[in-house]
């Protein structure tokens, strides 16, 4: 549930923003090692926030930007949802 509601926040801040960067990258985790994206976002007021999507198999897994921990806990709500 909470990786939904981060998916449904990054998506409704994302129509109000631009993309202002993009970088990729990897995580590991569980001796795994998955792709990732970080994009910065600006807001019309100026400011900026930057999300993490994580690809996990045809899954993407939304956290905060250089959060490791915030990464961690999405990727283990996708383990634990997909053993289900």
């Amino acid at each position: 549930m909470r990786v939904f509601i981060s998916l449904c926040a990054a998506f409704v801040l994302t129509g109000c923003a631009d993309t202002v960067n993009q970088t990729s990258g990897t995580i590991t985790d569980r001796g795994r090692t998955y792709d990732t994206v970080t994009r910065t976002f600006q807001r019309s007021d100026g400011s900026t926030y930057s999300r993490t999507t994580i690809y996990v198999g045809a899954e993407r897994v939304s956290c905060r930007a250089g959060d490791r921990r915030d990464c961690r806990t999405a990727l283990l709500d996708t383990y634990n949802r997909n053993r289900d």
